[in-house]
């Protein structure tokens, strides 16, 4: 992966620019998984325009309250996704891994943004400009569809998120994110890995990070889990699937 630079942000949004010959973004584009069926047409389309962007951890892709440039793809590192909770206080509302696509509400809509995003470590992402990704929904129906369909996924996880997160006591809450974790993993028998720090995890379930940590060592007091750091191991489905019907009166945390 060649290096990067990055101008610095213009109302709220990073302006990119090409950093890699043409071929290369799109061999890359190709291994996306809402991209993998694509025909040629489509791929050159979205390749020409498409541009990597490196993104320092910690840094905004975009702010609230930006216009959306393009549809974002993560290469490599991963994105955590903001908002701002009735309390007034900024939450982590959805977290993107590798493969996954953020940005697209913006390029359908046109609208400003009223979420925003912050690299989790050092993180590449492919850039795609708006007009081409509406040309290329437009002359590709599969993919329209196959976008259509990861949208509906996404927002059905932040129904399920926001009824676990609002009721669910803080077991339930773990129990139920590490579950989905692993039904995601690639290697079901291997340990899982959390795509972000604690205290950003924490967020994600609107837990405190002390209380994360609790629950994560009574579930491993009791023989449920075994946790190094990001790196947990499922030693009883059975028990963590009981966790998450739990009494969601318990408390929170």
């Amino acid at each position: 992966m060649p290096s990067v630079a990055l101008r610095q942000p213009v109302e709220g949004t990073y302006h990119l620019r090409k950093i890699a010959p043409p071929v290369c973004v799109r061999n890359a584009l190709a291994e996306m998984p809402i991209l993998r069926a694509a025909g040629a047409q489509t791929l050159d389309l979205l390749a020409d325009g498409a541009e990597f962007v490196s993104v320092p951890s910690g840094n905004s892709i975009f702010e609230r309250e930006s216009l959306p440039t393009g549809l974002f793809l993560v290469y490599s590192g991963a994105v955590r996704l903001m908002a701002l909770g009735p309390d007034g206080r900024a939450r982590v509302v959805e977290i993107f891994e590798p493969g996954g696509m953020f940005g697209e509400i913006g390029v359908f809509t046109g609208q400003r943004y009223r979420t925003w995003t912050q690299a989790v470590g050092r993180t590449v992402l492919i850039h795609v400009p708006c007009e081409r990704v509406v040309q290329a929904v437009a002359i590709d129906n599969p993919l329209s569809n196959r976008m259509l369909s990861a949208v509906c996924a996404r927002i059905q996880r932040l129904v399920d998120s926001i009824g676990c997160t609002s009721s669910g006591g803080a077991a339930a809450r773990v129990a139920s994110y590490l579950l989905e974790l692993d039904e995601r993993a690639a290697r079901p028998e291997g340990p899982l890995v959390l795509p972000a720090p604690k205290n950003t995890i924490a967020s994600l379930l609107n837990l405190t990070p002390e209380t994360l940590s609790r629950v994560l060592r009574n579930m491993s007091d009791e023989g449920v889990l075994t946790v190094s750091g990001r790196r947990i191991r499922i030693r009883s489905r059975t028990q963590l699937r009981r966790m998450t019907a739990a009494d969601p009166s318990a408390p929170a945390g």
